[in-house]
């Protein structure tokens, strides 16, 4: 048993760079969060990109002693510490990257895929974000307003409205108040008004 345990804790050392990477890039993206198992995939993954660029920065920094400036020595110490920065690093860059459609849209533009990087729903809300919206309910009414907060999903969620009014019979009625949260559940279909 205790053979075992020498095994595992520095495997499960070295999976904890690849697995800060996917906490964060969750935590951050509108990406839709998978099972364990491409977690997992997706942890070991991250953490061969990270095993790589710490090789990288170790050469990098070993020259930089030997030519013009000494720091310290690169010890098992140094690479634990660039391997978590790392991670925290590419974390970060990829919910930017998630975030802003930035790798999608270098795709779409080289012809490679059709597709953004979150749902089409939030592609909607993403593109034109200072417009109305015109919430059609299920009951029949209708109401409008600018988007402050949208759900990331459109079955579930809430928005909220600033400047909401009431669409009765063509005209305006506003509704108290500066915000209007209403539920995603509530809303039969959406108009983007230009």
């Amino acid at each position: 048993m205790e053979d075992l345990a020498t095994k595992i804790i520095p495997l499960v050392q070295m999976l904890i760079p690849g697995f800060v990477t996917t906490i964060i890039f969750y935590w951050l993206s509108e990406s839709p969060k998978p099972g364990q198992f491409e977690r997992t995939v997706q942890a070991l993954i991250g953490t061969g990109l990270i095993s790589i660029i710490v090789l990288l920065l170790e050469e990098l920094f070993i020259w930089v002693g030997q030519n013009y400036l000494v720091v310290g020595e690169w010890t098992k110490n140094s690479a634990i510490f660039w391997s978590i920065v790392c991670a925290v690093l590419l974390g970060f860059s990829l919910s930017f990257a998630a975030n802003n459609d930035t790798l999608y849209s270098f795709a779409r533009r080289c012809g490679f895929t059709s597709r953004a990087s979150y749902s089409e729903w939030c592609l909607a809300f993403r593109k034109y974000p200072k417009r109305c919206l015109v919430l059609n309910l299920l009951d029949g009414r209708r109401i409008c307003g600018y988007p402050r907060v949208w759900p990331t999903e459109p079955c579930k969620g809430h928005f909220l409205l600033e400047q909401a009014a009431w669409i009765v019979d063509g005209a305006y009625d506003e509704t108290p108040g500066e915000f209007f949260l209403i539920s995603n559940a509530d809303v039969h279909f959406i108009e983007i008004l230009g």
